[in-house]
């Protein structure tokens, strides 16, 4: 069997997985359900079993919606996976799998969809980028001098729950005005729905491509938000690359020229010929793609 690394997307309703090769080869791929409601031993048991079919004997990463605590390899807070909570998932599948805990690397999955599409996709040959995964919620992944930061707590690039306007609607965090309270899909269904337009989002999408009218006003304002919120990583860090992914990315085409106004409108000396704004390319792969990344090192040793 060539040497290969494994990578899992671990979703409340999902498992994703596949192995690349380390020349960044895609050998396999698999999916099943992810089963949260019967318990963390029935997950780890099914992240197990798609990792043995995929022949994990090298490497394993996986990607998880929450916060995680790489030091002991367990998942802190995830509103998704309550049950995987506090469960020693790392030593529990090096245990199952016969790898050493250090070969089992844990890590959030926007973070991993950042280095799946530096290594793979849309954010390739950049030196830094921001990558933003529209769905639920807003997550982002950093990348800085080609290599993912998480920095020193392990929370950055959360980018969603910056704050662009102090007086806005209510986010899940508790805050007020978050970016993920303004541009997230969720918000975006809303705010179509309190101005009487269809909160399905493929449909509103479709109407805003066809003409000028409503739907595409409603979206250019989620857009400018969009950009605004970006436009603090911008200040404070000087990015010029921004991918834009998750299930609402899909309407980059559409966002793209208000995302770009709203980043201008606060950034300071940029000329817009300076910002790349991309969509994100590998689409649901993104995530076990980056998660496999990160055991690229042992497979390749």
């Amino acid at each position: 069997m060539s040497r290969r690394a494994v990578g899992i997307d671990l979703g409340g309703t999902a498992i994703k997985a596949g192995a690349v090769n380390p020349a960044g080869d895609v050998l396999a791929r698999t999916e099943v359900a992810s089963g949260v409601a019967d318990g963390a031993e029935a997950v780890c048991e099914r992240i197990a079993a798609c990792a043995r079919e995929l022949g994990a004997t090298h490497g394993l990463g996986i990607g998880v919606p929450g916060l995680v605590d790489r030091t002991r390899g367990l998942v802190t807070k995830s509103p998704n996976l309550a049950p995987m909570e506090g469960y020693p998932l790392r030593d529990e599948l090096a245990r199952r799998l016969g790898l050493a805990p250090q070969a089992v690397h844990l890590e959030n999955d926007a973070n991993v969809a950042a280095l799946g599409e530096h290594w793979l996709g849309g954010a390739r040959g950049e030196r830094h980028a921001l990558v933003v995964t529209l769905g639920t919620g807003i997550g982002g992944g950093l990348i800085l001098d080609g290599a993912l930061f998480v920095g020193e707590g392990g929370l950055a690039a959360e980018v969603g729950h910056t704050t662009v306007d102090p007086r806005g609607p209510r986010c899940g965090c508790g805050n007020r005005g978050c970016l993920e309270a303004l541009a997230s899909a969720t918000a975006a269904s809303r705010r179509a729905a309190a101005a009487g337009l269809t909160a399905d989002l493929k449909a509103l999408t479709a109407a805003a491509r066809a003409a000028a009218g409503p739907e595409r006003e409603l979206l250019h304002e989620v857009g400018r938000d969009l950009g605004r919120g970006l436009a603090q990583a911008l200040t404070l860090l000087d990015l010029r690359c921004y991918l834009i992914g998750g299930g609402f990315g899909a309407a980059f085409d559409v966002l793209e020229p208000a995302i770009r106004e709203g980043l201008l409108e606060r950034s300071y000396g940029r000329a817009p010929e300076e910002l790349r704004l991309r969509p994100a390319t590998l689409g649901a792969d993104a995530g076990w793609i980056g998660a496999a990344r990160l055991a690229i090192g042992d497979a390749s040793e």
